[in-house]
């Protein structure tokens, strides 16, 4: 009877212990992908969307995705002519709307978003390894006394996030 019992818990523990939540940390980078090129983010944004545009935003995406990189660590970080593949990123959209008005109209937060599109590219083929037409970062802040500060505070985190979602599905498929 003990060894009946013994079994049954066995059972039920492995199979605990097999069903899991799925999570992997596998990376879906072919395996001649050791190092990437990361290209300057090019501005690709409509003249009509320009007023909401902070200038070196493309630059800020740029150095966000190659620390990205770098803390992820799965690729090397290289220059073109030794890199492996090469991430190109068009800026497409920066632009903020508001999420909550006050009884008078008055947007008392915004969410700020950026839109990019990438594709890393085979650097020796020049074969599409992936594509993103339209990724995004976000983020959100309240209208203050202090607008500019909320909004550039935003604009950081949306950037940083935007660059640990486009190294996450370059390396992670996520």
């Amino acid at each position: 009877m003990k060894n009946m019992r013994w079994i049954s818990v066995l059972c039920l523990v492995t199979a605990i212990a097999l069903s899991g939540c799925g999570y992997t940390r596998k990376t879906v980078l072919p395996r001649n992908i050791k190092t990437i090129y990361v290209e300057t983010v090019k501005n690709k944004l409509q003249v009509e969307d320009i007023y909401a545009y902070q200038p070196g935003l493309e630059m800020d995406i740029t150095n966000a995705v190659i620390r990205r990189f770098h803390q992820d660590g799965t690729a090397k970080i290289a220059e073109q002519k030794n890199a492996d593949a090469i991430l190109k990123t068009d800026l497409l959209q920066f632009e903020q709307e508001g999420l909550r008005y006050t009884q008078l109209e008055e947007v008392k937060e915004y969410r700020l978003f950026i839109v990019v599109k990438f594709k890393l590219v085979d650097a020796k083929t020049g074969d599409v390894i992936m594509e993103e037409p339209n990724f995004t970062g976000d983020n959100e802040y309240y209208t203050t006394s202090v607008t500019s500060i909320g909004e550039q505070k935003a604009s950081t985190d949306a950037v940083e996030k935007l660059a640990r979602n486009i190294v996450g599905r370059v390396v992670e498929d996520w």
